[in-house]
């Protein structure tokens, strides 16, 4: 891949956009899929709604930093993209944060109902580590993909991304934390559930597939963890602008956020330490960790 982030980063986001529509397709028969079934196409508008990629181009960055080829990551990358669809899917239904929008469409259960949208992520979910596990098995067949080593500790990275320790936690929190109760410790431990988690998981998935040893996977998780809290309030402080550039439309009151705790230019100076703790993590790897310090400066700076 090229050597310059903005380069890289389409490259990556090509590669994606173009394999996650394969990794939908199974063989459904002879008959073909059921013109009545509701689910494929809910399925399909959930995953492939217009996004930036920003997890898989971690995913592809980290191993990057490792040496490990595109294609290897191509799948694991998609992986981590469907647990995030799913994630939105589930944030923007009715009992949660009740959407109007994503991503300037409709929400999905606008557009599909709610029953097609709960099982359109409960589909996208178990669909990531299906790819997991075909990943490790076609690498067994053919030396191609991950080891098979490598895609269960991948499973196990992923699984607890989205749990008790991850998204599903992270969600729950934030469902129940009123203005009042929202300290500054309760967000940073709401964040790094519900944004971190999934950053965590996408910087190790590269780092995994090259190899790293613990040292190394502790400063990717490290660059990772602060990233993924800056990324939360920069969307938090987008959310905040008089026309939202999120492209979210939300009929559930404002949910707590560093924006609102510690106030516009406080969240702003939040976002650049973090960044800076973000660089400092990767800084061993000297020259290697550029482009991932360039990723962090992107995010930081992003308007949109």
């Amino acid at each position: 891949m090229p050597h310059d982030l903005k380069s890289f980063l389409s490259d990556a986001k090509a590669a994606v956009d173009v394999r996650l529509p394969g990794l939908l397709r199974k063989d459904a028969g002879s008959a073909g899929p059921d013109p009545l079934d509701p689910l494929p196409a809910a399925v399909r508008d959930g995953l492939l709604s217009p996004g930036k990629r920003v997890r898989p181009a971690l995913v592809f960055l980290s191993g990057e930093l490792f040496g490990v080829r595109r294609e290897r990551l191509l799948d694991p990358s998609c992986a981590v993209e469907m647990v995030h669809a799913a994630s939105l899917v589930l944030d923007d239904l009715p009992s949660m944060d009740d959407a109007l929008t994503r991503r300037g469409r409709p929400a999905l259960h606008i557009g599909h109902g709610e029953d097609a949208a709960v099982l359109a992520a409960v589909t996208l979910l178990t669909r990531a580590f299906g790819i997991l596990a075909e990943s490790g098995l076609r690498a067994a067949g053919s030396g191609k993909g991950v080891t098979p080593t490598a895609a269960l500790d991948l499973v196990s990275r992923l699984a607890d991304a989205c749990g008790l320790e991850g998204l599903s936690s992270g969600q729950a929190l934030d469902l129940r934390a009123a203005g009042a109760e929202a300290t500054f410790d309760r967000l940073e431990t709401i964040h790094a559930r519900k944004t971190g988690a999934l950053f965590v998981a996408s910087a190790e998935f590269g780092a995994v597939v090259g190899g790293a040893r613990e040292r190394e996977l502790a400063a990717v998780r490290s660059y990772a963890r602060n990233l993924g809290l800056a990324f939360q309030i920069v969307d938090d402080l987008l959310e905040k602008a008089p026309a939202s550039a999120t492209g979210k439309e939300s009929r559930r009151a404002p949910a707590p956020s560093f924006a609102r705790h510690v106030g516009p230019e406080g969240a702003r100076r939040l976002v650049g330490e973090l960044t800076a703790h973000a660089v400092e993590a990767i800084a061993a790897f000297g020259a290697r960790g550029r482009l991932l310090a360039d990723f962090a400066a992107l995010l930081r700076d992003r308007t949109s």
